[in-house]
């Protein structure tokens, strides 16, 4: 017998555990345990999951937190095809799985990353910075198969402009309207670090906020922006969609796009930026080149100079 725990940790993608039927897994902040939970609301040894008379068990292993199932606490209890459990207040799905639904899994995810290099390969500084911030917000969204998202470039003194936005009004960009996701952003651009919850409505740093719940967001992803070590934005899409996750594989294909996609930024920056000093230069015509003064200091010093 095949189960799948699916672990949603604040802030960061959801990690999938497969348990096998045949041995007891233990789960806990212990390096030693099975199954390795690195949540301070997590005892080192919390809890067990075995397979054994036909059915899945869980035991309680006196954890200080405590173990719920279905929102219930449980000290042992047998579980059914799928059901939430909370390991001290970290919230997990269990499902049985099969070795073909694993396989279709790992397929999908092949197609996923192919569809990545060729998005990746589109992504060229030769499209101009407009452009190319369209299509890697279309490209984030339609790998994360989000709805909406938006592109905020960095200035020199930090500050953040909207540079490229898909499916958000104007609304829906200011503080009252967007605060759910200006908490997401700004934990990625403090700690330089991708954010993505699968669902908003089981993050505890999420799912209070005014706009989670009137805006019924359900799945974000934040990914910054960085080329040549310096973070020059950030990328962000949402869903008020159920359903779509957010995996550590995932979050990894988004981060290379990004990653990619960073470096194309910068390089058509930096392209525009030559375009528009050299504007300002003095036609060369009536200006010095640089050939023109070598020669003239040859001419009067000789080829000595």
């Amino acid at each position: 017998m095949l189960a799948r725990l699916t672990v949603h940790f604040p802030f960061q993608p959801t990690r999938s555990f497969l348990v096998q039927g045949g041995a007891e897994t233990v789960i806990g902040r212990d390096p030693d345990c099975e199954i390795v939970l690195d949540d301070d609301r997590v005892s080192r040894r919390h809890a067990r999951l075995a397979f054994a008379g036909g059915a899945w068990r869980l035991d309680d292993l006196d954890s200080k937190n405590g173990t719920s199932l279905q929102g219930l606490p449980m000290r042992q209890a047998a579980l059914g095809r799928d059901g939430w459990i909370s390991f001290g207040g970290l919230l997990a799905r269990f499902e049985h799985t099969s070795e073909e639904r694993e396989r279709a899994d790992a397929l999908r995810r092949e197609e996923r990353h192919r569809t990545s290099a060729a998005l990746q390969r589109e992504l060229t500084p030769s499209l101009g910075v407009e452009r190319l911030l369209e299509r890697v917000l279309g490209s984030i969204l339609e790998l994360s198969q989000a709805e909406r998202g938006v592109v905020l470039l960095r200035r020199e003194n930090g500050a953040m402009d909207i540079a490229a936005r898909r499916n958000l009004s104007d609304p829906e960009l200011v503080a009252s309207g967007f605060s759910g996701s200006v908490g997401a952003i700004e934990r990625a651009v403090a700690t330089v670090r991708a954010v993505a919850v699968s669902d908003a409505l089981l993050d505890p740093g999420l799912r209070g906020r005014e706009s989670v719940i009137a805006g019924g967001i359900r799945s974000l992803v934040c990914l910054p922006l960085v080329a040549a070590e310096r973070m020059i934005g950030v990328i962000y899409a949402d869903s008020r969609e159920p359903g779509t996750s957010f995996g550590e594989l995932d979050v990894e294909i988004l981060q290379a796009l990004a990653a990619h996609a960073a470096i194309a930024l910068a390089l058509a920056r930096a392209n525009r930026e030559l375009k528009g000093l050299a504007a300002k230069l003095p036609d060369t015509e009536t200006a010095a080149s640089w050939e023109g003064v070598v020669a003239h200091h040859r001419h009067r010093g000789g080829e000595r100079a």
